[in-house]
């Protein structure tokens, strides 16, 4: 195949962006896969946190069904990069954009590995610059042996006045074995209960600390001593020598009223890291800095944005181990897991080390993955008709605040996302305080959809990863692509195996949240509704019965999946889609109704009567 001739609509010439989309290839019209699934576990999906991820491997069949080699993929709502992955998994190259810096940081550095032994180098670099404050930092004693040897991590408790008798009264102190406690908080002195939730001014203070003993050569854990809280005053006393970001946080985002960061004292992005973590950090991103060589420095910028967002007081305690942040919240817990930064980032590193090695894109001295930060609703640096396919998981509408998760670690980059262009649905922000409704929502969409459609060729595809539990958010994104000239071709159902926190919590009941994503391909064109089939109700409860019916006898994990609410709401909407129809009144709530009414509902699975 020879290579395209792309016409410019602007005089602008990007000379990594025209090589890259003259690139021989082009789109194709093999059969859109009808379901998908690719399990979280990869070093592809676990080397960064990011809020939402849709795995590699669950995209790649949609680029081979959509391209031929060497044609060009689109994500304008990048993310991660997991779609610029998939390219480079299947010989495609690939565009990735998106409105935050954050994302582009990471779709970049996903997408460009750096040979392991490069990066090995230049950790040990930064390692032996930085050895010196890790000890001053993190040196304790072993509590079995007492060996000088390094902090693992220290737990800190919040401590609650008693309201009856004013004791103090440790969280630490009323937990389960796995770290969790009661909502409710009992005073040994006088036997008073009271709440734990919703209360201002709580201080915290260390309850255990976790030594990595090279003499007993295992994890050792005991009280903190008198050195231990002598150098945490010590410490405390210490300024500052190097830079650390500074971005005011307040009512004006989302996640801060919804995470009630007023009640933590968190005031601003730094507020998020107690004293010690911020002289590691600061320390350790100021070594990196000084990296000589440009790929190497910024695989060590990949590896410290996870480890900042690691060392928040996010981390959670968990005494069955793994102490991480919850993603897609901004919640600071009552057992904070403060982490030997530094040993954190020396994990992080090993990760990107593992994923670099076995990387697609290694062999390959071209760059094949270009990543830009830009708006979907301005891709006016494309060329029209430029794209052979697009991939892409836009924002759930109030699912998740992007811009509000990831300003912890895109802070150190030193740019955050500008709200004001994200494509959300606030429920908590007013809209007098900047906060965006449904209609908003839709517009932004339409907008997006509308450069995506420009920038298709004329024959190519646009599938279009989504899940909502409302169905007036499936109205608007469909109401968006109507209004940008996309015409639904196909309608496929997307697991990603390992569930979301929500997911977990729809799957056991307390919380109605469908896990199960539906992508939707488009192409070039006009939605037509079916007529003999009108209403969503209706033609949900037929696809489910038509499903149930064929669905084989039996029981085993597939099968029972496939008899759950999660899916088959996922399955009723995109038939209700399928049939040229928004799948309006078709809430997850109303779907469960729904089934109830027509169907045998045992354990949480439903069957034909």
């Amino acid at each position: 195949m020879t290579e395209r001739a792309i016409p410019r609509d602007s005089a602008v010439v990007d000379p990594a962006l025209d090589a890259l989309l003259t690139a021989a290839g082009g789109p194709a019209r093999r059969a859109i896969p009808a379901t998908a699934s690719a399990g979280k576990g990869s070093n592809a999906y676990q080397v960064h946190t990011y809020p939402t991820k849709v795995p590699p491997a669950a995209i790649e069949p949609f680029i081979l069904a959509s391209t031929e080699p060497g044609g060009v993929v689109l994500d304008p709502f990048c993310g991660s990069g997991m779609t610029g992955l998939a390219a480079l998994g299947t010989q495609r190259r690939a565009v990735l954009s998106d409105l935050a810096p954050g994302a582009v940081h990471l779709a970049h550095n996903h997408t460009h590995p750096v040979h392991p032994d490069i990066l090995a180098s230049a950790l040990r670099s930064v390692l032996l610059a930085t050895a010196s404050v890790e000890s001053q930092l993190y040196t304790s004693s072993c509590p079995t042996c007492q060996r000088q040897d390094m902090l693992r991590h220290l737990i800190w408790t919040d401590v609650h006045d008693c309201a009856n008798c004013h004791s103090p009264i440790r969280v630490w102190d009323q937990t389960d074995d796995t770290g969790g406690s009661s909502r409710r908080l009992t005073c040994a002195e006088c036997g008073h209960t009271q709440t734990r939730t919703g209360v201002k001014g709580v201080h915290s203070e260390p309850a255990e600390k976790a030594v990595a003993c090279s003499s007993c050569r295992t994890l050792q854990r005991g009280v903190p001593d008198d050195v231990d809280r002598a150098l945490l005053v010590a410490i405390s006393r210490r300024k500052l020598t190097h830079w650390l970001p500074s971005v005011p946080l307040g009512p004006e985002r989302e996640m801060y009223r919804r995470s009630a960061l007023h009640l933590r004292d968190v005031n601003n992005v730094s507020d998020f890291w107690i004293h010690r973590s911020k002289l590691a950090l600061s320390e350790l991103w100021h070594q990196i800095n000084l990296v000589a060589d440009t790929a190497a420095r910024s695989a060590l910028k990949f590896a410290f944005t996870n480890t900042a967002w690691h060392a928040t007081k996010m981390r959670r305690y968990n005494a069955l181990g793994g102490q991480r942040p919850l993603t897609g919240t901004l919640y600071i817990p009552q057992l904070i897991a403060e982490g030997n930064v530094f040993e954190i980032f020396r994990h992080q590193v090993k990760q990107v080390s593992r994923f670099y090695a076995t990387h697609p894109g290694l062999e390959h001295s071209e760059a094949l993955v270009l990543a830009r930060q830009s708006s979907a609703t301005d891709l006016s640096w494309l060329p029209t008709s430029s794209i052979d396919y697009v991939f892409t998981d836009p924002p759930f509408g109030a699912n998740l605040f992007y811009g509000d998760c990831n300003v912890v670690w895109e802070a150190w980059l030193g740019d955050v996302t500008d709200l004001t262009d994200e494509i959300v649905v606030n429920r908590s922000l007013p809209v007098a305080a900047g906060g965006k409704t449904i209609t908003d929502y839709e517009k932004l969409l339409g907008d997006a959809f509308t450069e995506v459609r420009r920038v298709m060729s004329p024959t190519a595809r646009a599938s279009v990863v989504f899940h909502n539990a409302d169905d007036k958010v499936w109205s608007a994104l469909l109401s968006a692509t109507d209004r940008a000239g996309l015409a639904q071709t196909d309608v496929s159902i997307l697991d990603k195996v390992q569930r979301s926190m929500k997911g977990y919590k729809g799957r056991s009941g307390a919380e109605l949240v469908p896990f199960y994503d539906l992508v939707i391909t488009f192409t070039a064109g006009s939605r037509t509704a079916t007529p003999e089939l009108n209403g969503a109700g209706a033609i949900a409860l037929k696809s489910v019965r038509e499903h149930l019916e064929n669905l084989p006898t039996g029981a085993n994990e597939h099968l029972n999946q496939q008899r759950s609410l999660e899916y088959l709401y996922s399955l009723a909407v995109g038939a209700v889609i399928a049939n040229g129809h928004h799948p309006t009144g078709l809430s997850f709530r109303s779907m469960e109704g729904l089934l109830r009414e027509n169907l045998t509902s045992e354990g949480g699975r439903y069957y034909l009567h």
